[in-house]
């Protein structure tokens, strides 16, 4: 599509990190408003504690996608360009788990409730997902499977890249909206934590984060069957295998913390006020 969004001199940047930073922006607005509306933490302290878990997301992303990623030799053979995250190509999967754990080391220092953060963090990573995925889009990586004959062959039911300068393999071939599905995914999730707690109170520290996943693992997994991927292990990808993790880790806490972190009548009025 348009990978490059504006040359200044010999100074390219690239669309793709236009939109991730767009995408960083939105999600923690989306958080912050959560922080301040379910009383987590002042905004400072968010702020600290969101750039660290940016930076461990970042990182966790980018190695994931690299080790994941048909061009890994690519990138053991040029490691220079592991950390060029402008060049495209980052696994929200990668991003989960290293934020996740870089979150629990920062939550740990700052002595914050980890699963009421988790909560604040949900609608955020969804925007966030929604918005960042037309980063790829328009950079031509995470595309998707070669359309077949009987598929409509219409925008946006499929894509065709012509860019060279796109990370795209598949130049002037219609492929399956990857991006765009993967973008909706997130969309529907956001939209449903909007809905659902807008009429429903939290009745345990950690559902919002737990419903979140619910919603999107399943999404995330149906749209891999359209992605080109050729790492597989036993027919599914390393993103189905991270959803189905992701889901199994959200049930099971789901059972733990309905027990061990139900929220009173008290601190669910706090929150509808």
């Amino acid at each position: 599509m348009y990978p490059i969004f504006l040359h200044i001199g010999k100074f390219t940047i690239r669309t793709y990190g236009v939109i991730v930073a767009l995408a960083v922006i939105a999600g923690i607005l989306v958080a912050m408003h959560y922080s301040n509306k379910l009383k987590v933490t002042d905004e400072d302290t968010f702020l600290s504690v969101a750039i660290w878990t940016i930076i461990g997301g970042i990182l966790g992303a980018r190695i994931f996608w690299i080790l994941v990623s048909p061009n890994l030799a690519f990138y053991l053979h040029n490691p220079q360009h592991i950390l060029a995250i402008w060049e495209g190509g980052m696994s929200f999967e990668g991003a989960v788990f290293g934020g996740l754990l870089t979150l629990a080391l920062v939550l740990k220092a700052y002595k914050i409730s980890f699963w009421n953060f988790l909560d604040i963090v949900a609608p955020g990573v969804a925007i966030g997902y929604g918005v960042g995925k037309f980063a790829c889009f328009f950079n031509g990586c995470c595309y998707g499977l070669p359309a077949p004959k009987w598929w409509p062959h219409v925008f946006p039911l499929v894509n065709v890249f012509t860019n060279p300068q796109s990370e795209c393999e598949m130049l002037n071939t219609p492929l399956l909206p990857a991006q765009l599905m993967d973008s909706l995914a997130g969309w529907i999730s956001f939209v449903f934590i909007l809905v659902y707690f807008n009429k429903h109170k939290r009745k345990y520290s950690g559902e919002m984060f737990v419903k979140f996943v619910y919603v999107f693992t399943p999404l995330l997994f149906a749209v891999e069957f359209a992605r080109y991927i050729p790492t597989r292990f036993l027919h599914l990808t390393p993103n189905q295998w991270s959803a189905i993790a992701l889901f199994v880790f959200a049930f099971v806490s789901e059972q733990i913390l309905k027990r061990k972190y139900p929220l009173n009548t008290e601190e669910k009025g706090e929150e509808s006020g």
